[in-house]
């Protein structure tokens, strides 16, 4: 089965983690802050693309899948990957300014 890689973006890779990480719906889209409807729209739409279910609803919030679980050890890495790129750019632009700083005080 393929899926439509184009149709998955990182805030909802990042929606699924924090479902994982908190087993409820509500609680994950507040630390995505986003309301409850949107997650919900969201966590649906990525189970589209991915032509799986992540997670089984039920009334004592969400049970992860196999392929949720699948998914959000993956999303977990690609999230981490991206901090790291983040601290690394970060650094880079201090070191471009601080040389800056040198250039113009010789």
């Amino acid at each position: 089965m393929q899926f439509n890689l184009a149709r998955i973006d990182l805030v909802s890779l990042r929606l699924a983690v924090l479902c994982s990480e908190t087993g409820s719906l509500s609680a994950a889209s507040r630390r995505a802050h986003c309301s409850v409807s949107a997650a919900s729209e969201r966590l649906s739409a990525l189970e589209d693309a991915l032509g799986r279910r992540l997670f089984v609803r039920d009334h004592r919030g969400l049970q992860i899948t196999a392929a949720g679980e699948l998914l959000v050890r993956h999303g977990e890495l690609i999230l981490e990957r991206l901090q790291l790129l983040h601290g690394q750019l970060a650094a880079s632009e201090l070191a471009t300014a601080a040389q800056g700083a040198r250039e113009e005080a010789e």
